[in-house]
């Protein structure tokens, strides 16, 4: 197997596993450990890492200017401490695989966004598979009596999360940041974590380190390590595979979320779970692939009517 090959299966294993327990691990992670702090270590240690790592391998050519920082920071505000922090948050009361099933429908967030702020159109295959995964997110929150936002604070900090991080996605495209895209997401993580660092110790001055578990240790080192491998590996593929076969991943991550978060983290399956799931994995595939799906199945009927 040539070493590019193996590269790319090991780079598409990561992404789909990491980024499938991510969520996981975040509820593990804060069990004991106040959000903030889970937040800003796990990014101050990723950013060290990623911008370290190009230091070392001699890419950090050209330091960021002020203009790029600044989007960094905004970027960053929006993406890992308004998507990531809140999300984190979230998941002291929600349950894991929840969150990421809600989150599954992201795509179609930053549809709406490249809409309203980019111009850009959404094709009526694409807007059905939004209104189709909006409802696959309907039916996880139903109880079968109203909608479970009235229960849960956190399930609304989980689409406020979403809301962001979609917005972050779209200014990404309009915002002016490093070239190299490593060291822009390092400066990213490297300031969020500053950030997060100091919110988290105005709002708890003297963490309880005696009274942190071993797993939500264990949950805190898997997101720092394995996360910044995992986006290494997301860069790779992003120079070397074409973008509709990356957002596969899309589809992978909230099965093993699910398995996860029900069979290993005991956690209770949501009363229409076996309808919100489907609804949101068809939403998905109209938003990425419906298109090309489309183009396929005109191109086998003009082939028939020969």
């Amino acid at each position: 197997m040539k070493k590019e090959t193996l590269m790319t299966l090991l780079s598409y294993l990561t992404i789909y596993i990491v980024w499938g327990s991510t969520y996981f691990f975040i509820k593990m992670a804060v069990e004991t450990i106040p959000p903030f702090y889970v937040v800003g270590l796990r990014w101050l240690f990723g950013g060290a890492i990623l911008l370290g790592y190009r230091w070392l391998t001699g890419h950090l050519r050209q330091w960021p200017t002020r203009q790029e920082i600044i989007a960094a920071l905004i970027l960053g505000g929006l993406l890992l401490i308004g998507g990531n922090g809140l999300i984190t948050v979230a998941e002291q009361k929600v349950d894991s695989y929840l969150v990421a099933l809600i989150l599954a429908s992201t795509p179609m967030t930053i549809a709406v966004y490249d809409r309203l702020l980019l111009k850009k159109p959404i094709p009526w295959v694409k807007m059905a598979g939004v209104f189709i995964g909006v409802l696959g997110v309907a039916a996880l929150l139903y109880n079968g009596e109203s909608v479970q936002t009235s229960l849960h604070f956190e399930i609304i900090l989980v689409l406020a999360g979403m809301a962001l991080w979609g917005l972050g996605t779209s200014l990404g495209h309009t915002l002016k940041t490093h070239p190299d895209s490593f060291v822009s997401s390092g400066i990213q993580m490297l300031l969020v974590g500053l950030v997060s660092m100091a919110w988290a110790y105005w709002e708890t001055p003297n963490p309880n380190l005696s009274g942190i578990s071993a797993a939500s240790w264990f949950g805190l080192a898997y997101l720092a390590v394995f996360g910044s491998v995992a986006f290494c590996a997301y860069n790779y593929l992003l120079m070397h595979e074409p973008a509709i076969r990356i957002s596969s991943y899309a589809f992978v991550n909230p099965m093993i979320a699910v398995l996860l978060g029900l069979f290993v983290g005991s956690e209770q399956a949501v009363k229409y779970l076996w309808l919100g799931l489907p609804l949101i994995l068809v939403g998905l595939v109209l938003m990425l692939y419906g298109e090309a799906l489309l183009q396929l199945f005109k191109k086998n009927e003009c082939g028939v009517s020969k």
